[in-house]
């Protein structure tokens, strides 16, 4: 880092005894930085499926679609609903459940209204 004038190292070595885990910027109010793998897990009927584990930052909200493709494979039809927090909640997941007949629940992505009591 010296000899090459940088600050960063890409894909450093944060912890000598868990190698694997390193920090990831996420940039949230509570901590920009946390560490460990990041997973996207469906809940279906109490059972935990892993769609994806990664230890590098991600959209989560890209994976509904093959979440849900992935539920369609393993059941043979589409889920009725899936309740997500509002990051899924996004124009292009909302259109691809409605041109599927799925109920996209979960709070609003957005601003509340100017009258909402907080």
């Amino acid at each position: 880092m010296y000899r090459n004038r940088t600050h960063t190292v890409p894909d450093r070595i944060v912890s000598i005894s868990q190698p694997h885990v390193r920090p990831m910027v996420r940039g949230k109010k509570a901590a920009d930085v946390e560490f460990g793998a990041k997973v996207s897990i469906s809940l279906v009927d109490g059972y935990a499926f892993v769609d994806k584990i990664g230890w590098d930052n991600y959209s989560e909200a890209e994976l509904l679609p093959d979440a849900v493709e992935r539920y369609r494979r393993r059941y043979g039809h589409y889920p009725k609903a899936v309740l997500a927090d509002k990051l899924y909640r996004n124009r292009n997941n909302l259109r691809y459940c409605k041109e599927r007949g799925i109920r996209l629940s979960g709070p609003r992505l957005g601003r509340p209204p100017k009258d909402a009591v907080h």
